[in-house]
């Protein structure tokens, strides 16, 4: 019976920390992200926080709420949007909670992609 009783208590802690930490993971993220044009190699770096929302980058709270509500950088969806069809790679990088990279035709294509993420 105390067995049965110890199994029953390590089962319910197992339970009641998996939620919390996967909880603080996910509002506790932190990234080095940076755009860099390619044309140049010009390259803006900032840092953010997600919980409470902080660091250097300007939109902190609207860019770890996208995160957040999309899951990942890589899964927010794109606004709709107009840009102008004129060719200047960029190419943008997180880097810390999660690992992201990709290239877009230009800043603004970026910006309707990633949102107030890279907007900084």
């Amino acid at each position: 019976m105390k067995r049965l009783a110890a199994c029953g208590l390590a089962l319910l802690t197992a339970l009641a920390l998996t939620p919390g930490t996967a909880s603080a993971e996910r509002y506790s993220a932190r990234y080095v992200l940076a755009v860099t044009d390619d044309s140049t190699g010009e390259r803006s770096v900032t840092t953010l926080n997600c919980a409470p929302a902080g660091g250097a980058h300007p939109g902190a709270r609207a860019a770890c709420d996208a995160i957040a509500e999309a899951g990942s950088i890589e899964a927010i969806a794109p606004a709709d949007g107009v840009c102008t069809m004129e060719y200047r790679p960029v190419t943008a990088t997180a880097h810390g909670h999660e690992q992201f990279e990709a290239t877009f035709g230009n800043p603004c294509v970026l910006r309707l992609a990633k949102g107030e993420v890279f907007a900084f």
